[in-house]
């Protein structure tokens, strides 16, 4: 395998991971305009995942299990969803970017691979500017134990390794 199969390869299962939890989450949020960003945004990476999965020979990686556990703990946590789209927006989107930013060095005369990874930081920042957009109606975070959930995602992430990106082996 290749350092650049290798760095698509962990960019597809973060934006799986971000798919998959986002997606199976939001039905159950109990904040309409939340339900619908926190589709829109699985849509979205479900979209660059299906074509990241095209570049890739044979079975693909299982989504990230800290964008999972940091995602569907703030589902959880916040029925409102207002959790999910801090998760979203403060805990993985930063990561996925410093991912992407470390991805690209593996290949940079690869204008393909480049584009590739174009796309998903394009998408990351138009998220992350879609979900400040609803930062108005964050109430919960005036709420000590909102804070305190919120704090615990950034937490979980650090803990796992990734206090800065969603490292993988190069």
């Amino acid at each position: 395998m290749s350092g650049r199969y290798d760095a698509l390869a962990h960019v597809f299962a973060c934006c799986d991971a971000i798919y998959r939890t986002l997606g199976e989450g939001a039905p159950r949020v109990t904040t309409d305009a939340y339900v619908v960003r926190l589709h829109e945004m699985s849509r979205r990476f479900g979209a660059i995942a299906l074509e990241l999965r095209g570049h890739l020979e044979g079975e693909a990686p299982a989504p990230l299990a800290v964008i999972e556990r940091v995602l569907a703990q703030a589902l959880e946590a916040d029925p409102s969803g207002a959790l999910a789209l801090y998760g979203a927006a403060m805990v993985v989107s930063p990561r996925l970017l410093v991912t992407v930013r470390d991805a690209r060095a593996v290949d940079p005369d690869d204008q393909g691979f480049q584009a590739l990874l174009d796309e998903v930081a394009s998408t990351t920042v138009a998220e992350i500017h879609l979900m400040a957009s609803l930062n108005g109606s964050f109430e919960a975070g005036e709420d000590p134990r909102w804070r305190a959930a919120a704090r615990a995602l950034v937490d979980l992430a650090d803990a796992s390794g990734n206090a800065e990106s969603f490292v993988w082996s190069r």
